[in-house]
């Protein structure tokens, strides 16, 4: 099995945290952690994840590094120790939307300064965008607490249904909040690109096409090298598709390198996945080459 680390900064997350354990894969999970009190209010997350990861926690293999989170030069210095060392002895995927917006800076700033010559492969920097926000609509509580408040004894006597369902659901809210963490379901997954990253190629952008043009993925490389192969070269399409198909499988590797692409393993082969990325980079060209037609 293949070493797969993740990088994850704490804060009042759980469905983020374990939405990118779960698309990628673990066997080593490292904790940032802070020395500030909010810890105490991390703690509780924390918790969860060692329960459903115990098997990492027995063998220790989920660690915590505790450090200054609003000093972005020890971010910066920790961070780029932590992944050069843990890149040299497999893939490092790195969370950046569980914990400040300065940690998040100090990890893409010490992941893009990091010696690629120790790594056995690139870092790939993720942020999980959820579905909804368990802060969405606080301030509402706060407008119906204070109206209650106002009137308590008036209303407790009159109203105590109204009470008993105000109650209710702030006590829905907290409960939501603990289960989930801020963030609250399974939204986006954006990936940072590695820097510098070099342009695709012309036969690069033409597999990026393919990917756009099949509603962006196949499910079968087979499908990219016969788009890229209709024999129209003057030899027998079999062997045109055997010369295209090592060129393609050369192509695709150096895409999903540069976060260009994803290969997602399926019961029937490898699917392709064009990324958001690779999107920025051919979308333009298409529209250029839709308008000349």
């Amino acid at each position: 099995m293949e070493d797969k680390t993740h990088i994850i900064p704490t804060g009042l997350e759980y469905d983020r945290v374990l939405w990118g354990l779960e698309r990628y894969g673990v066997s080593k999970i490292i904790l940032l952690r802070s020395h500030s009190e909010m810890e105490l209010e991390v703690d509780p997350f924390v918790e969860r994840l060692k329960q459903h990861y115990s098997h990492l926690v027995e063998t220790n293999m989920l660690q915590e590094v505790y450090l200054d989170n609003s000093n972005l030069g020890e971010i910066f210095g920790t961070c780029k120790s932590l992944i050069e060392t843990e890149s040299s002895l497999g893939q490092v995927y790195i969370n950046i939307s569980t914990s400040t917006k300065l940690m998040a800076v100090g990890l893409v700033m010490s992941t893009w300064c990091s010696d690629l010559s120790r790594m056995k492969a690139l870092p790939v920097i993720y942020y999980a965008s959820p579905e909804s926000y368990a802060n969405t609509g606080i301030l509402g509580y706060a407008s119906k607490i204070e109206k209650v408040l106002a009137q308590f004894e008036s209303a407790l006597k009159k109203k105590p249904e109204e009470v008993f369902a105000l109650l209710q659901e702030v006590t829905n809210f907290l409960v939501t909040f603990r289960d989930h963490g801020s963030g609250i379901g399974r939204g986006n997954m954006v990936m940072v690109p590695f820097m510098p990253i070099s342009l695709p190629s012309e036969f690069e952008m033409s597999v990026l096409a393919t990917l756009e043009t099949f509603g962006g993925e196949v499910a079968r490389i087979d499908d990219i090298v016969k788009a890229l192969a209709p024999g129209k070269s003057g030899k027998p399409v079999r062997e045109n598709e055997v010369a295209i198909r090592s060129k393609v499988s050369y192509h695709l590797r150096n895409l999903e390198n540069r976060q260009l692409i994803e290969k997602v393993p399926s019961g029937i082969g490898t699917r392709v996945r064009i990324t958001p990325l690779g999107k920025v980079f051919v979308r333009p060209r298409m529209l250029r080459a839709k308008k000349l037609d």
